[in-house]
């Protein structure tokens, strides 16, 4: 079974979730700047980033194989899980919403 055969969620879900991936790495990237190196909570916050650049890379393929181009104009499918930039809740129409699955959502910043 692949991952999205058995994987069912839905752009503002994924938005969602890449928000607080990227929150909970720089949290992480903050422990690992602030703890000595060998410590186990430096050791702990680095395998955390490791298990969540996988579970993103994931996601971000789940997303890629679900969201067409077409359905993606203003190209913010790229965004969701990569970069630094957080996505951010915007004003949108319902003839948005028919064409664009990131209608709802823009680059914060």
């Amino acid at each position: 079974m692949t991952v999205s055969q058995q994987t069912v969620l839905l752009p503002d879900e994924h938005v969602a979730i890449g928000n607080c991936i990227k929150d909970c790495r720089n949290s992480l990237l903050l422990i690992l700047r602030r703890t000595r190196v060998g410590s186990r909570i430096h050791r702990s916050a680095a395998q955390s980033i490791e298990v969540l650049d996988r579970l993103r890379t994931q996601l971000d393929c789940h997303l890629h194989m679900t969201v067409a181009a077409h359905r993606d104009p203003r190209l913010l499918l790229a965004s969701v899980y990569s970069g630094t930039e957080r996505l951010a809740g915007r004003e949108y129409t319902p003839d948005d919403m028919d064409r664009d699955d990131f209608a709802a959502w823009e680059l914060d910043g």
